[in-house]
């Protein structure tokens, strides 16, 4: 049988082929994904990081995105999965979007014809199939094929519309119902239903001139002895009312009196909604019994519906981001706060924080206050956690759980600092390797908690140190960093 798939491109009549409502819309889905993956790698995100971000992009996407116009609608959403503010996604869609639609259509179409291309040729269960897949002729919804005369027509028996046969055999129709010349003042019919119509009309009748003087009715019972003569006997016509009283009847048992008096005379019962009336009815059908309990429900009004499937669970953003939030970008928003401090830009400062997103605003703040408890200041986390969470979309379990990455994310930088003073203490030689090795030693600890991954990235770039001098004391230093971080991270 031909595939019955979703259709991303059709052929239109001058022989192009075209994107249908759904290729349209794949092109944007997957347009989206691309610039939200070039927004995260301008960002310097680590590529691992980048894929896995844009896996629950895509995810959220396929769970509410249904049409082409509602991308818009959920920039907000994708502003908080990507960690960013909403106008900086807006901007960089502006910006880039139509240079990557264009490529993507360009290659979803190219690929799209090497599937055409390469098909296999379709298998078919039937002639018909074969006739009607290649014709691309699909019979009209509610239409019936019916016969109409000589002519054999597709009736819609609701409406009572009427297609007509087309080509040769409206020819053929027209051929045997053609019309003998008339007057000019007759009309053509307009339609092989309405010449059919006037082919088969019965001829016009005869109308009898009445007579001025109105004739004599009948009396009813000249009619009625007209009508019945054959079975009018001349007898007294006796009227019995119910069923005939035999004197057998009187004869009978005591239980047939019973059973005859509990169908003219039935006691109504009190109605029981247990099974336990269905054991005692051993006779009863159940047919019967479903048939009782429907017209029950009915009276009573009420309306039996079917059980509709559970609602998507909703899929709350923040905890995605909460999840996505990395010791990279922890630092990042450390590193931009110091620097508008070293400077006294105050106004930069609070434009700077107008950009970001209610997440990271939330993280800012926080950071203040866990910096206030770490001078030994008295910080009430749950009155702080239920204002800021009646100000902003946070929950108080997201807003603990960014003073708890806070925390651990602190004690990551504070072992980056104080590695660098102890850094410092080495040879200029030492250090020159150092400065060459720095970016690679931070984005190995950037993988904290993951610490099998940080050994192997501290492993290599130990690979890379000659000195064994040198490589004794890197050894040194990144064992002390590891186990404080392992001593004082939070899980």
């Amino acid at each position: 049988m031909a595939e019955t798939s979703k259709k991303v491109l059709e052929k239109k009549g001058q022989g192009e082929y075209e994107f249908t409502a759904y290729g349209e819309f794949l092109s944007y889905f997957h347009a989206h994904i691309d610039i939200f993956k070039r927004l995260l790698k301008a960002k310097k995100m680590d590529p691992t990081k980048v894929e896995e971000v844009a896996k629950q992009i895509k995810s959220y996407m396929t769970g509410n995105i249904k049409k082409t116009d509602q991308f818009f609608e959920h920039l907000p959403q994708f502003a908080t999965l990507l960690g960013v503010s909403k106008e900086e996604v807006s901007s960089y869609l502006n910006s880039n979007f139509i240079d990557v639609l264009t490529k993507v259509q360009d290659k979803l179409k190219t690929q799209e014809l090497e599937k055409l291309t390469n098909a296999p040729a379709p298998t078919y269960s039937s002639i018909t199939e074969e006739i009607v897949e290649g014709l691309q002729v699909t019979h009209p919804k509610d239409y019936v094929f019916a016969q109409k005369g000589i002519l054999m027509v597709l009736e819609n028996p609701i409406t009572g519309e009427i297609i007509e046969p087309q080509g040769l055999m409206a020819a053929s129709a027209k051929a045997a119902l053609a019309m003998p010349a008339g007057s000019d003042s007759e009309k053509e019919p307009v339609s092989l239903t309405e010449a059919l119509a006037v082919a088969n009309a019965p001829p016009t009748p005869i109308v009898k001139k009445q007579s001025i003087i109105p004739e004599k009715e009948k009396s009813i019972l000249q009619e009625i002895t007209e009508t019945f003569a054959d079975i009018l006997t001349g007898e007294q016509l006796e009227i019995k009312i119910g069923p005939e009283v035999t004197e057998t009847s009187h004869q009978e048992p005591s239980a047939n009196t019973s059973t005859t008096k509990s169908d003219d005379e039935y006691e109504i019962e009190d109605l029981e909604f247990d099974d336990s009336s269905d054991s005692k009815n051993g006779n009863s059908n159940p047919s019967e019994t479903a048939d009782e309990h429907d017209d029950f429900s009915d009276d009573l009004g009420i309306e039996y519906e079917e059980e509709s499937p559970p609602p998507p669970p909703q899929v709350n953003l923040n905890l995605i981001r909460l999840g996505n939030f990395s010791i990279k970008e922890f630092m990042d928003l450390v590193q931009t706060i110091t620097t508008y401090q070293t400077k006294a830009d105050q106004v930069g400062y609070q434009n700077w924080l107008r950009t970001l997103s209610e997440f990271d605003k939330a993280v800012v703040s926080l950071r203040t206050q866990v910096l206030k408890e770490q001078k030994n200041e008295v910080v009430d986390w749950n009155a702080l956690f239920q204002m800021m969470s009646t100000k902003s979309e946070l929950k108080p379990d997201v807003l603990k759980g960014i003073v708890k990455k806070i925390k651990n994310f602190q004690i990551v930088k504070l072992t980056l600092d104080r590695m660098i003073q102890e850094f410092k203490k080495g040879s200029p030689e030492f250090m020159q390797i150092v400065k060459m090795a720095w970016p690679h030693i931070q984005k190995s600890f950037y993988e904290v908690p993951n610490y099998g991954q940080v050994q192997t990235l501290l492993k290599g770039i130990l690979s890379r140190v000659n000195d064994e001098s040198h490589k004794k004391e890197f050894m040194k230093i990144f064992t002390m960093a590891l186990n404080f971080i392992q001593s004082k991270f939070l899980v």
